[in-house]
């Protein structure tokens, strides 16, 4: 049912299940506590400091952008040198950091934690992880589509349960228990699963006949390839989008009088329906190109802000039906983005140009939240903000399809 991984593609110290199925696990657990974690705790934590929506939000701005900024660098140096001492050291701060987070009651240090989890991010999360999968599999393609089958739920997994544990013990101890977690699973799996891994330089200095890492120019080459720039574009409002909803999906439809209960269950079907469409794309294959699978997840998400902006009016099965299409819609983005850093610039040299593209995105997934909440206090509501939200989705839905049309005439008339 699954796809089998010839071992002889790849890199003969790897074991290549356990090396996907650690890496997966290892993302399902991070993902939860140094992404969604934030989410859940935004109340509480306004409650107890009296930080507004603003502050706590701009926490996040601080980490993703800290993520942005260091992008291209952690990326050359997992290129050149590989990324076992990056995930297995970034697992271990992020728990010290969750820790840290956890005894803190100074916004200031609030921020200066973010920032150290911004790191962590730029060393374990996405772009790392793909790019070790890329050097040392063969198949890299179906192996992160298995990767991002498990890790897509995260955020169902991720939110009842520090729901749960902050309901229970407080939203400081779900913060000690969320440390424990992230040092036990990802640290210790990656120390496990990561050994013997090469760097993408290792592996394409033992290609016969490869030119040197060194004079492909991985980073230069994008920057001048318009469909880079379109990418960015298409991508920027991916990701804008989706850590808007994100951060501020509990207070918007709490704001339309939907109970919390539902709030979490609807919540929690983003993953499921994130991992059905990534099933689905595991055994379609290449059967349909991943321009066809990017127009779709563009359009299924943007059709999803058009009915959140609708929710209410909506019952419970209305936000369901909600959550199964934009859920299927950002869980192929994932996918898609990844792959079309592969197939539509180059697979060398993946964690700089995949570095390359955080940059570009930096500032729309950096200050999504804080605008989203900035937008709310200037209107006082969310209706003007997803209003917003849909004019920028069509927007990414027509820079991703300038990315595949200049792509498609690049290739007819290089013939590559």
């Amino acid at each position: 049912m699954f796809p089998r991984f010839a071992p002889s593609g790849d890199h003969p110290a790897i074991v290549p299940h356990r090396l996907i199925w650690g890496i997966a696990i290892g993302q399902l657990v991070s993902w939860g506590t140094l992404y969604y974690s934030l989410a859940v705790l935004i109340g509480p934590m306004q409650e107890e400091l009296g930080w507004s929506k603003v502050e706590l939000n701009a926490g996040l701005t601080i980490g993703l952008l800290s993520a942005s900024i260091v992008a291209i660098p952690v990326g050359a140096l997992i290129d050149r040198y590989g990324g076992y001492w990056f995930m297995v050291l970034g697992a271990c701060s992020g728990a010290l950091l969750l820790l840290a987070w956890a005894m803190t009651s100074s916004l200031p240090v609030f921020y200066a934690i973010w920032v150290g989890i911004g790191l962590v991010h730029a060393c374990t999360l996405n772009e790392s992880a793909y790019n070790i999968v890329v050097s040392n599999l063969a198949d890299h393609r179906r192996a992160i589509t298995l990767i991002t089958l498990l890790s897509g739920l995260s955020s169902s997994v991720a939110i009842p349960f520090i729901t749960l544990c902050t309901e229970t013990l407080g939203w400081r101890w779900a913060l000690v228990v969320l440390a424990l977690i992230h040092f036990l699973i990802p640290g210790m799996v990656s120390a496990y699963v990561l050994r013997g891994i090469v760097s993408a330089r290792q592996k394409d200095a033992a290609a016969a006949g490869a030119t040197p890492m060194i004079e492909r120019k991985p980073l230069l080459h994008a920057l001048r390839n318009p469909v880079f720039w379109a990418l960015a574009a298409a991508f920027s409002v991916h990701t804008f989008i989706g850590n808007g909803i994100t951060f501020h999906f509990i207070p918007l439809l709490l704001e339309r009088g939907h109970p919390m209960s539902l709030i979490v269950a609807v919540m929690a079907m983003h993953g499921p329906s994130q991992v059905a469409a990534r099933f689905v794309l595991l055994m379609i294959g290449g059967r349909v190109s991943n321009a066809g699978y990017g127009l779709f997840a563009f359009t299924l998400m943007t059709i999803g802000v058009a009915l959140l902006g609708l929710s209410s009016y909506f019952g419970t099965l209305e936000l369901f039906v909600y959550a199964m299409i934009y859920g299927i819609g950002t869980g192929l983005l994932t996918l898609v983005r990844t792959n079309s850093v592969i197939e539509y610039l180059s697979a060398y040299g993946y964690g700089v140009a995949s570095g390359a593209l955080v940059i570009a995105v930096a500032l729309p997934r950096t200050t999504a939240a804080v605008l989203f909440a900035l937008l709310w206090e200037a209107s006082g509501s969310y209706d003007a903000v997803l209003w917003m939200a849909l004019a920028v989705s069509l927007m990414g839905l027509g820079a991703f399809w300038l990315a595949t049309r200049w792509h498609h005439n690049a290739t007819r008339i290089t013939g590559i």
